[in-house]
């Protein structure tokens, strides 16, 4: 599962990077947090958290989400997580088995294009 929050920046940022990223996992479903469902960027039903929908994916992948308290309800039961944060301090790095320290607009693109090389 592929999912994105407020650190994508924009509405525009979901479709290449969540929606490029989650077509290239094989099987990968699209979420989103709170933040980005309230700001209207994508529909409710993507909404992951205590608000939304509690998801168990072998793989959560956690593009610019903060990891509000909320949020890391609805996701804490993932095999493995993945966080891609401008910052080590947000507590969906902290609470990430792998985290990445980046801008999601330079790291995402380069782990598509890393993944589409080894297929």
């Amino acid at each position: 599962m592929v999912s994105g929050g407020r650190g994508l920046g924009s509405a525009e940022a979901y479709e290449p990077l969540v929606e490029g990223l989650a077509k290239l996992l094989k099987g990968a479903s699209r979420a989103a947090s709170r933040a980005i469902v309230d700001a209207g960027w994508v529909p409710y039903a993507k909404q992951v958290g205590q608000t939304g929908k509690v998801v168990k994916p072998k793989l959560y992948v956690a593009l610019g989400i903060s990891g509000a308290t909320q949020h890391l309800v609805g996701m804490k039961g993932s095999d493995n997580i993945l966080a891609i944060n401008k910052t080590a301090k947000r507590r969906s790095s902290r609470s990430a088995d792998l985290g990445i320290v980046g801008d999601v607009h330079k790291v995402v693109p380069k782990l598509i294009e890393a993944i589409k090389a080894k297929q």
